[in-house]
């Protein structure tokens, strides 16, 4: 391994998701006893075509097997849930992992087992001696101890920390950047890029003045282009870190966007925090492989029989909060099938607590209604570490608010509610039931001609797929973005007039803008009352009748969002 010669922690940024790694490994089993060489790299990115798993980017590069061994070579291999030397071997974590009942759990064991220095990501002459920490841990920690810490403190000092023993020093340094931004009034978005392009001049000010600046994506050498990469690494690396320390289930992002530890969590974390080994010890490769694939390392609180049948007793008394819980014993049952037991309790109650929260948001509460509309704007921002999720999310709440049809939204919540995961690659992420007919929903934040590749073919298969699964059951759909592309305008009018035999006829979608859609949702609240069926099936029929009369897929265009933000 040729190192890394960062100066603050690193961590692949691939998969985006944590909760992507099992498909990836999934699709690997076949090749399990290759080589991992350029033919099965190839082979594996036909296969992840083949099977539309992950994202919908897949299937559109133009170098398969670089994209394959960025969904391979990356997280799966530098948490030990892959072998690739000598011959592919999916390693007994790896294989856990993929069990849903307990991927959580083994997601934690392997996040904690990550160090830095380490015989697959040892320093480098640039970085020599300034490393000795588990990041995650340490990470984990200092949420822990914080209490509350906004994402750009989390990026700004957790994702800069690099020796464990300097962490009293990080939690001193974080209360004085708080308390210079309230004694001088500064913005928050401002102070961070203020602090941390600061902070980083002085972390690299030898390269700088030896002009050693030169950025590897490109040729030139600038000490502005070489700050502005360095500083965009970190917030880069520190969402990365987030979305897989969120993935253990053990830290959330709240509704002020706070990082907090996940209610009913604190004692897994004390457990960790106070058992786990600080130290990033030296191993060879052969002491570092034994470790990272060794699943009983290190204990959990939940490896206990014990503490897990007190969580099941937990969750049936927040369970019998909405519905009759018979009582029974579960001594004796395996630790696995508490597991099970555990994980299918949560989900249950996941869907009790989003269900109440549909219902009251059908109440219109003028708050819940300022709320929607404050968080499309922070969509816009992109002020959350995952505004694809949140838009989701707050898509869902606004069309269950302003309607009386049975809204589902396929994003995965916690049992307190909180957006954790965005909607599985092979589900429209919104579906609403109004009985005689459907509308899906699908959002991006995604823009330009990626939006085209990525949105174009999924969006329109998953409607087709409804109707086909609903025998043919009259269904249109809405695809709200942060902008859209003028080719996805032009697909969608087309699709309008030209019937497919695949998809069961023409396919009506209507694009709109984020800005758009929360004028839309914002007139109809503001007039006071919910759309019924029939509303929502007239704007079905308005966007079939112009576009049969438009002059052009704008004409069209404008005409339907005129229609829409007249409502």
């Amino acid at each position: 391994m040729a190192g890394f010669s960062s100066r603050y922690m690193t961590m692949s940024t691939s998969p985006r998701s944590p909760q992507r790694v099992p498909y990836y490994l999934s699709l690997l089993e076949q090749f399990e006893g290759k080589e991992w060489n350029n033919e099965t790299q190839v082979n594996y990115y036909k296969a992840m075509v083949s099977n539309q798993l992950g994202d919908f980017s897949i299937g559109k590069s133009k170098h398969p097997e670089m994209s394959a061994r960025d969904k391979i070579t990356r997280a799966p291999k530098a948490l030990g849930l892959v072998e690739l030397k000598p011959r592919i071997r999916i390693t007994e974590p790896g294989k856990q992992i993929q069990n849903k009942y307990i991927f959580q759990d083994v997601l934690t064991k392997q996040l904690l087992k990550y160090q830095l220095p380490s015989p697959l990501f040892p320093e480098r002459q640039d970085n020599k001696g300034m490393f000795n920490i588990k990041p995650y841990l340490e990470l984990l920690r200092l949420v822990y101890i914080v209490g509350d810490l906004s994402r750009s403190e989390f990026y700004a000092f957790g994702v800069t920390m690099t020796d464990y023993h300097d962490f009293d020093k990080t939690v001193e340094r974080i209360k004085e950047y708080r308390k210079e931004a309230k004694q001088n009034h500064i913005h928050a978005r401002k102070h961070y890029h203020d602090y941390m392009m600061k902070y980083v001049s002085n972390l690299y000010s030898d390269k700088i003045e030896s002009d050693d600046v030169k950025v590897r994506e490109t040729k030139s050498k600038s000490s502005e282009k070489f700050i502005k990469t360095k500083f965009n690494n970190v917030g880069d690396y520190g969402n990365a870190f987030l979305r897989y320390l969120t993935g253990t289930g053990l830290v959330v992002v709240n509704k002020k966007l706070q990082v907090v530890v996940a209610p009913n969590r604190e004692d897994d974390v004390e457990y960790i925090l106070n058992n786990v080994s600080r130290e990033a010890k030296k191993y060879s490769n052969t002491e570092y492989n034994k470790l990272l694939f060794d699943v009983n390392y290190p204990k959990l609180l939940s490896d206990s029989p014990r503490e897990l049948i007190n969580k099941i007793n937990q969750l049936d008394a927040r369970l019998s909060e909405y519905k009759d819980v018979a009582n029974r014993s579960y001594e004796g049952i395996s630790s696995l099938e508490l597991k099970k037991l555990q994980y299918e309790k949560e989900d249950e109650l996941d869907q009790l607590v989003r269900e109440q929260y549909a219902k009251s948001l059908k109440s219109y509460d003028n708050k819940e209604v300022e709320d929607v509309l404050d968080t499309f704007q922070h969509i816009k921002s992109q002020d959350y570490f995952d505004n694809p999720l949140y838009l989701e999310w707050n898509t869902w709440r606004a069309i269950t608010m302003i309607d009386n049809g049975n809204i589902k939204g396929s994003f995965k919540t916690n049992s307190n509610g909180d957006p954790i995961n965005t909607a599985p690659g092979n589900t429209a992420d919104i579906v609403g039931d109004y009985g005689d007919f459907n509308m899906i929903c699908e959002v991006t934040m995604s823009s330009g001609k990626k939006q085209y590749e990525m949105e174009n073919e999924p969006v329109t298969r998953h409607l087709g797929e409804l109707r086909t699964k609903e025998n043919g059951k009259e269904t249109f759909g809405l695809f709200v973005a942060k902008t859209i592309q003028p080719n996805v305008i032009t697909e969608f009018y087309y699709k309008h007039l030209i019937p497919t035999k695949l998809y069961g006829g023409t396919v009506e979608f209507i694009p709109l803008t984020i800005d758009d859609f929360a004028k839309f949702f914002k007139n109809v609240t503001q007039d006071g009352h919910k759309l019924n069926e029939d509303d929502i099936h007239k704007i079905h029929s308005k966007t079939i009748e112009y576009a049969k009369s438009a002059d052009d897929e704008a004409d069209w265009y404008n005409k339907i969002r005129d229609y829409m933000l007249s409502m």
